[in-house]
């Protein structure tokens, strides 16, 4: 019998056959984790950008109130005790905005303060240069080369991070405050430029903080330092580059030179000498500037403000205003601004019905003409029991119980 000529195409895999389609399939499985980890680093990338957003609504509605940016410093500057979520409590109510979803540190975390350390403080006094000022920084995306940047007039970017030493040893950029300093005389912290710090002189308490390191649309690298403590360093700044130098009492701005900076008064009074090229002075409580140049007879500045203004309404709707102590946060830290944040967030979850499965009834005050049958969150439990309610529902109801549903959805609408 004639057999179909076919049948003889009909076996199965060649082992080279097999080899083949499990790399085939390997290699789409692995161009398949590579997109979804490319789409979480972006998705990750947009909830900061949105969080530095309403940081940026939160900032600008405290400057509205106080004529005043909150402090900055923390959690690098003893003297600022109170992180961002504390200072903006009233006019931001989410938790998770001050979280960064890449910040791994749990002290940053548990402090809500993700951002913090690379925040700085502007006057609000108007921009010196045409270049915005960077504002607040994430340096935690694309295994931290890239940062979401907000700038001073609002608007964000994302910015590639340079890579900075300390002593020769990188820094990493979102390390914490000892990753980030330097604080001996002749230690050397260098910049991705080339450009350069070194300790000249301190005394004890004396440091060096990187805040930021990016590269900016055009390329330009900026650079912005914090020190804290009394002492001096010499910088060198990259012609070019654009370089910050943040003290208590003021910012030093450059572009390509050669300077020094001394504080002392515990950092309220600066005094910047230019060696060559040219420095821009900003007195931080005031906005005042000063421009020195190594071919003017002004070689030389001083900031010294041991006091700032605090502004506020009057009913009457007037503004006072009145000098506070150097302390910083004299008149705008709030010690209880976190627990703040978190009830209002757990208030949110208990209006909005996110917690309607961890929901206990009770009777609430038995026996008298407020007895009426309430749902409560189970942690709430233990506390209606100590004051005599009892599990479960009310055998009565009060002539004056309007039902719990009602006052619920009376509460959530008013």
């Amino acid at each position: 019998m004639w057999k179909p000529k076919y049948q003889r195409y009909n076996k199965g895999f060649t082992f080279t056959e097999l080899l083949v389609t499990i790399g085939i399939i390997a290699a789409l499985a692995g161009i398949g984790t590579i997109a979804v980890v490319k789409i979480r680093g972006t998705t990750n990338q947009v909830t900061c950008m949105n969080n530095m957003k309403n940081i940026s609504s939160g900032l600008q509605l405290h400057y509205n109130d106080y004529k005043i940016f909150p402090d900055d410093g923390y959690p690098d500057d003893t003297n600022d005790q109170y992180p961002l979520a504390v200072e903006l409590s009233d006019y931001i109510n989410t938790v998770k905005t001050f979280i960064c979803p890449l910040d791994k540190d749990q002290t940053s975390i548990d402090n809500l303060a993700s951002y913090d350390p690379y925040y700085v403080k502007r006057t609000g006094a108007g921009q010196t240069e045409k270049v915005e000022q960077l504002a607040i920084g994430c340096p935690r995306h694309r295994d931290n080369n890239s940062s979401t940047s907000l700038f001073s007039t609002g608007y964000t970017e994302i910015t590639k991070v340079g890579a900075t030493l300390a002593n020769g040893q990188v820094i990493p950029p979102d390390g914490n405050s000892n990753q980030r300093k330097i604080s001996n005389v002749n230690d050397v912290m260098t910049f991705d430029d080339g450009s350069a710090v070194t300790i000249a002189s301190a005394v004890a308490n004396y440091n060096v903080f990187l805040t930021q390191s990016v590269r900016l649309s055009d390329g330009t690298l900026y650079s912005i330092i914090r020190v804290q403590g009394d002492g001096s360093i010499t910088t060198t700044v990259t012609s070019g580059s654009k370089f910050e130098v943040v003290t208590p009492s003021a910012i030093v701005g450059v572009r390509g030179t050669v300077f020094t900076v001394q504080t002392s008064n515990g950092g309220a009074t600066t005094d910047v000498t230019i060696i060559t090229g040219k420095v821009i002075v900003t007195d931080r409580a005031s906005g005042e500037t000063n421009t020195l140049e190594s071919d003017s007879a002004v070689l030389a500045a001083t900031v010294d403000k041991n006091e700032h203004d605090h502004y506020h309404w009057h009913d009457d709707g007037t503004y006072h205003s009145h000098p506070h102590p150097g302390r910083k946060n004299a008149h705008h830290g709030k010690n209880d601004g976190k627990k703040k944040l978190v009830k209002l967030e757990e208030k949110q979850k208990k209006w909005s019905g996110e917690e309607e499965e961890n929901k206990v009834v009770v009777c609430h005050m038995p026996g008298t003409n407020d007895e009426e049958t309430k749902e409560i969150s189970q942690g709430d439990l233990a506390g209606h029991l100590a004051h005599g309610d009892y599990e479960g529902a009310c055998s009565g109801v009060s002539e004056n119980y309007v039902g719990w549903k009602w006052k619920k959805w009376w509460k959530k609408n008013n």
